[in-house]
């Protein structure tokens, strides 16, 4: 890990230089990687501004703040920061678990309801929401991963619903509207 302080048109403070380094090491707790940090400290009339280019593994971010007071500025785009940090930790996560071929789609929103018996079989009625756009390759994929035998998904390509199944020999079968 590494933190440089620069400053521009200003005298350099190490009072400000141990607060700037200070925060942005709490930064760690948010980053799991090491990362590099280069801190900017100007003043330009009455604004001051504090700016922060960090660099880690797969993210980099920069801020800038500006404030009437050095103190405030660097607090303000430590947490600009941050807040840029945890969106890009929780838009890859989210990134990740949609790619993930773990869970049918049925199954994450699906809700009994009620059950019923019809014809001596139980007939368990669940609430589901609207399936998600994917290709056909996606739904075979989904289908095989998911075990289960029956998968319904909206085509993003003919912008239709479709199912898939799983056929006793083995086969996937496709029923299109």
């Amino acid at each position: 890990m590494g933190i440089t302080v620069t400053f521009r048109q200003i005298e350099p403070n190490e009072t400000l230089k141990g607060y700037a380094v200070d925060k942005i090491t709490k930064l760690e707790k948010v980053i799991n990687n090491p990362f590099d940090a280069n801190v900017i400290l100007s003043v330009k009339k009455y604004r001051h501004i504090a700016e922060v280019l960090l660099t880690a593994k797969g993210i980099s971010v920069k801020a800038i703040e500006e404030t009437d007071d050095l103190f405030s500025a660097i607090d303000l785009v430590v947490d600009k920061v941050e807040k840029q940090v945890k969106k890009f930790r929780e838009k890859k996560k989210e990134h990740a678990n949609y790619g993930s071929l773990n869970k049918s789609i049925l199954d994450e929103s699906a809700e009994e309801e009620d059950i019923s018996v019809s014809g001596g079989v139980e007939v368990v009625r669940l609430n589901n929401s609207l399936p998600k756009p994917m290709t056909m390759d996606d739904a075979v994929k989904h289908l095989e991963f998911s075990g289960k035998d029956v998968l319904l998904f909206l085509n993003f390509e003919t912008n239709t619903y479709n199912v898939v199944c799983r056929l006793k020999d083995g086969r996937v079968g496709f029923i299109e509207p």
